[in-house]
């Protein structure tokens, strides 16, 4: 086997706000593995605010790793990369799409014996202004999307609560609404603005406030169901999360938690307790968004991914997934059924 890194830096159409950083644009690496001609491909593109390391950390790291392969097994340098969850994710995911291709199967039917052979996905609106946000709201919906995201927390209260109110009046009843507040909330504001909120019908709250403990107890008195996303960073951190017994759902993203086969033991654990898997990816290029289409594809949750994030970005590295209907179609073709340009090679 041998490796190639591949750089590159893709703007957003426009900044994103979050509660933890203004992202406008996205820094990453495509990792090429080659082996006997077969071409896998995965996809380093740490988050900023949700990463612990930086890129040219990571970057280096799968460099290094790369240097292993022809002396060790594949399993074994990927158990170097532990610490390092993007790192590994990049890697893990090149090796899979080869492994799938060498099998005949779509990487989501390597992943699992039957997938989902379309995604529903939610749409992302993560706009400063509460007029810039309900644009996108409306965009969105145009697109058979039926589940919105807000990103709420960056704001002022008294504007996330508008813009709730807002977003429901302009999609009705029949559109689900669910909030991610990026841990931005103290847990007893958390509460008294779930509590404001429960009127409108809210799906979810991703991340209420931080720390698995604080969600946990923002769940046990919340009319609002709650779901664990950036503290949990491990597949351990899910695992506790679950067993609270509070928490509804829990977020799962391939590419931050080390790869396709950790995230797959993630949804093993959430579905054993009953708790819903929301797979989602990271504003990544083409390739970690399709990656995060096929983990979502073999989990088997029909509810809406968080996987329609190729639209944020305004170039990219190969042609995205289409969004059609509401819903993204799982490649079938062996592999990950997305391939770089020719520029990006």
């Amino acid at each position: 086997m041998s490796l190639d890194l591949i750089p590159y830096d893709l703007p957003l159409r426009s900044p994103m706000a979050t509660s933890h950083a203004i992202v406008a644009n996205r820094r990453g690496a495509l990792v090429r593995l080659d082996d006997h001609g077969t071409i896998g491909w995965g996809d380093l593109c740490p988050m900023p605010g949700w990463s612990v390391q930086e890129f040219e950390s990571l970057h280096d790291q799968v460099d290094m790793a790369g240097l292993r392969l022809d002396e060790d097994m594949i399993g074994d340098v990927l158990d170097t990369l532990v610490g390092a969850p993007e790192a590994r994710a990049a890697l893990a995911g090149a090796a899979a799409d080869v492994l799938a291709q060498e099998a005949g199967l779509s990487l989501a039917a390597h992943l699992a014996p039957e997938p989902l052979e379309r995604v529903a996905v939610n749409a992302t609106i993560g706009a400063a202004d509460v007029s810039t946000a309900l644009t996108n709201v409306y965009l969105a919906i145009a697109n058979g999307i039926e589940t919105i995201k807000l990103k709420v927390a960056h704001r002022r209260v008294e504007e996330d609560i508008a813009l709730v109110e807002s977003a429901r009046r302009a999609v009705g009843d029949k559109v689900e609404l669910r909030l991610d507040a990026n841990g931005g909330w103290r847990p007893d504001e958390a509460l008294e603005i779930l509590h404001r909120l429960a009127p409108l019908d809210i799906a979810v709250c991703e991340e209420p406030t931080a720390g698995i403990d604080q969600i946990a107890a923002v769940g046990a008195e919340s009319p609002v169901p709650v779901a664990v996303d950036e503290s949990a960073r491990t597949v351990d951190d899910l695992r506790r999360a679950i067993a609270t017994g509070t928490v509804a759902a829990v977020v799962i993203k391939p590419q931050a938690l080390g790869g396709p086969d950790f995230a797959m033991q993630a949804i093993a654990a959430a579905h054993s307790a009953g708790v819903t898997p929301i797979v989602t990816s990271m504003i990544d290029s083409a390739v970690g968004v399709a990656h995060a289409v096929h983990v979502a594809a073999a989990s088997g949750v029909t509810a809406a991914h968080g996987v329609a994030t190729s639209a944020l970005l305004a170039t990219d590295v190969a042609a995205p997934l289409p969004v059609e209907d509401g819903a993204i179609l799982v490649p079938s073709i062996p592999g990950l059924g997305v391939r770089p340009s020719a520029a990006a090679r």
